[in-house]
């Protein structure tokens, strides 16, 4: 073992988390891959708001990268963050879209939601409430996750579809994305039966070969594709290494900085519901994934002193996106993959924010990696994020597998995490009370109770 090996298995503990750098540095690359995706999608969702579409690609990748290598460095945990796909989305339509405001007012309101969110974390209430979550709806949050992740790697890949007669089906065979998902998925289940460490990545690598094979016979004639089709596939464009086209110097022009101006607007009614309902979002949906991620290393506990790390990276994250010109920064379950190779350490997350990095270099090789490649990873997420529905007793009583059921079916079919959180909530409280088992409920969970029941008649009305 040379002297940087010994320095790196000192500094993470590697040895003694049952890992070696080949596992962790082919977990980075794993959760790097699953997460790639964010790079090309949230330019495009926040260019629906107004914003450059340069400038946020910068700010993703940078913003990424600076918080991955924090989560690596400080609280030395396999996990990656970038901007979240469903704040993003409610950055666009429902903030910016649907209430009228600016893109500069809508940064504005992540940014003291991201204040409010670190204050709550350094406190101590942030860790304080999660503990005052019983474990079976943080048990039943992680199933939900799972189920949630793997449903978006199904419907991405054209595996499930819409349909009007019975809301979803099978997609068809004829469809490339997914005959390179379903590939995938086989080489996933084989090699995880084989026990392979790295069963998610080379899963992905499969579907790409296959794509790559059916963009080749589709060139030179031997198969045809409607151009529709054909543009999904992944296709090699131009120069594998370029210098990044993206002009850095957008990012700094369009950050908060320039959203100063709007913090007037902040401090009015609908500003500051839209700054709780940031942090709610962000609240509820970090302590899922966290829950859920954390289950997956073994000796660590979430309830314990490394969970304080954890959520402070998470806070101080969003706060550096909204800094740099992007919407809320938080963990991402998709990097759970990393984990589900065999990473256990942070050197899986600094290899991922190195990979983060180096993207601005080389991201036309990253448009390989499409829905159908990533589908494999996906769902491997909701195969080991499902197994704790065994830590769930569902024959102890209604009024907890009740809110358990509720909280893990709703996720997926109302496509919100926090939705599914709140009525997960709601019903404990309730039922609880009706059982006559008051005594068993944390006071803070009727805090929780009443704003879920906040949060979801404003999301209704």
């Amino acid at each position: 073992m040379n002297y940087l090996t010994k320095k790196l298995d000192a500094f993470f503990n590697i040895s003694e988390s049952g890992s070696n750098i080949k596992r962790e540095v082919l977990g980075g690359i794993s959760g790097y891959l699953a997460m790639a995706y964010i790079i090309f999608v949230n330019p495009s969702v926040l260019a629906d708001a107004g914003m450059n579409p340069d400038a946020v690609f910068a700010a993703t990748v940078i913003g990424a990268a600076i918080a991955t290598l924090i989560m690596g460095l400080y609280a030395k945990f396999p996990l990656g963050l970038a901007p979240c796909m469903s704040m993003n989305a409610f950055f666009a339509y429902s903030v910016v879209k649907g209430t009228g405001f600016s893109w500069e007012e809508a940064l504005a309101c992540v940014f003291v939601s991201s204040v409010l969110f670190i204050i709550l974390s350094i406190s101590g209430m942030r860790f304080k409430i999660l503990q005052a979550i019983p474990d079976v709806l943080k048990n039943a949050g992680s199933v939900g996750l799972g189920l949630f992740i793997a449903f978006i790697g199904f419907k991405n890949s054209g595996i499930i579809v819409a349909d009007e007669s019975s809301m979803i089906k099978f997609g068809s065979l004829t469809n490339p994305n997914t005959i390179m998902a379903m590939v995938g998925i086989l080489v996933l289940a084989i090699l995880l039966v084989r026990k392979s460490k790295s069963a998610v990545i080379l899963s992905m690598l499969s579907s790409l070969v296959i794509g790559l094979i059916i963009v080749g016979l589709n060139s030179n004639g031997i198969i045809n594709l409607s151009e529709e089709v054909a543009s999904t596939l992944p296709a090699l464009k131009g120069d594998l290494i370029v210098l990044p086209k993206v002009p850095l110097e957008s990012m700094f022009n369009d950050t908060f900085l320039v959203a100063l101006k709007s913090v007037p607007k902040v401090l009015s009614i609908s500003g500051i519901s839209v700054v709780l309902t940031f942090t709610f979002l962000d609240f509820f949906g970090t302590a899922a994934t966290l829950s859920a991620a954390t289950t997956q290393v073994k000796n660590f506990d979430i309830d314990t002193k490394g969970n304080k790390r954890l959520y402070f990276v998470d806070a101080i994250s969003s706060l550096i996106g909204s800094l740099l010109g992007t919407s809320n920064i938080t963990t991402y379950i998709e990097s759970v993959s990393g984990i589900v190779a065999g990473a256990r350490t942070g050197l899986m997350a600094v290899v991922m924010a190195v990979l983060f990095l180096l993207s601005l270099f080389l991201y036309p090789l990253l448009s390989l990696f499409t829905s159908a490649v990533t589908a494999p990873a996906l769902i491997a997420i909701g195969i080991f994020m499902f197994q704790n529905v065994s830590t769930i007793n569902w024959n102890s009583s209604f009024e907890t597998s009740i809110p358990a059921f509720l909280t893990i079916v709703l996720m997926p079919l109302t496509g919100s995490i926090a939705l599914g959180l709140t009525f997960g909530f709601i019903f404990y409280t309730l039922l609880m009370l009706i059982a006559k088992r008051r005594k068993e409920i944390h006071n803070y969970m009727y805090v929780i109770a009443i704003i879920s029941i906040i949060y979801i008649f404003s999301e209704v009305f």
